[in-house]
């Protein structure tokens, strides 16, 4: 059987040929003389078996790559399985299967899609697990899979308090939440930072990449209505920011989430984010040249902007 398999889930794809075969030829497109390996591997099923061969991100193959793998797939015999990662021509008769990632705003279709992995590791989990266990490290499934794979271990059923008691935060949200949390003048930002222990030149550099996005955004957006989500593709396509970040910015609330956010287009102006930028680009300065510690810094922040904004009014 020939198999066209296309999306962007990993897992479920290594999930779907592991439930048909548990070993396989794996061609990737680094490798060199693809298609002269793949000939050698057909041609010699006869003598030494029909182990079945995985052609891995097909769809960046070079163009006469993909054309030759085309041309030998008729002549392909039935009994050999070949897993073609990427599309073929529509003229082509195979099996075809497609597994998408939800989109990073669907929050309930990815606490399914967590689920859907558990049920494939033959995993029991709770639904709060699945939220807690998102919460605490996002969307990235192969570290999805990893998390459950080690708990799995600790428990055969996997509960919230397990995931809060085992499973550390993943400092890319931990240190994004912080920013956010600084632009939203959230009263625990401090303390947050000091339990967080990142480093200050580390949170600079997300949030000055946030106030860049979001300057990008004041500038490009129409009026201070409520953005539509058709609005926010087209400053998503024209700034180059994603939509989820455009829309987390603009105070967009999806109607499946929980999370009621503000709408920081509307609560700064250019010159604020300007000033914002000086003062982490001389609070990195100070860092550097040892005039303040990473844990001052933070302080010194909150102090330095709250100066800054006093003069501008």
């Amino acid at each position: 059987m020939i198999y066209e398999i296309t999306g962007d889930s990993d897992v479920l794809k290594d999930f779907f040929i592991r439930e048909r075969t548990s070993g396989y030829l794996c061609l990737t497109e680094d490798m060199p003389e693809k298609e002269a390996r793949l000939r050698m591997a057909l041609s010699t099923a006869g003598m030494f078996g029909t182990k079945p061969i995985r052609l891995s991100g097909f769809d960046k193959w070079k163009r006469e790559e993909r054309s030759s793998v085309e041309t030998l797939i008729p002549a392909i015999d039935e009994n050999i399985d070949l897993y073609i990662e990427g599309k073929l021509s529509t003229k082509i008769q195979v099996q075809r299967v497609s597994f998408n990632l939800p989109r990073p705003w669907e929050e309930e279709k990815w606490r399914s899609h967590v689920m859907k992995i558990a049920g494939l590791a033959k995993i029991r989990i709770s639904k709060e697990a699945v939220a807690a266990l998102i919460e605490r490290i996002g969307r990235k499934e192969y570290r999805i899979l990893r998390e459950l794979e080690k708990l799995s271990t600790l428990s055969r059923d996997i509960d919230a308090k397990t995931v809060e008691e085992f499973v550390d935060i993943d400092t890319d949200i931990e240190v994004e939440s912080l920013a956010y949390s600084f632009l939203n003048n959230d009263k625990g930002f401090l303390s947050s930072a000091k339990r967080s222990m990142i480093p200050f030149t580390y949170f600079s550099s997300v949030l000055l990449k946030i106030i860049l996005d979001l300057g990008t955004i004041i500038e490009v957006r129409r009026g201070s209505a409520g953005v539509s989500w058709s609005e926010i593709k087209e400053i998503s396509a024209y700034a180059g920011i994603s939509s989820a970040r455009v829309a987390r910015l603009v105070g967009y609330s999806f109607s499946n989430t929980r999370e009621d956010r503000e709408d920081l287009s509307q609560k700064f102006t250019s010159e604020e984010l300007r000033i914002l930028v000086v003062i982490l680009q001389e609070l990195d300065d100070s860092i550097k040249k040892g005039q303040t510690t990473q844990e001052l810094a933070f302080f010194n922040l909150v102090g330095d902007s709250l100066k800054r904004k006093v003069t501008l009014m």
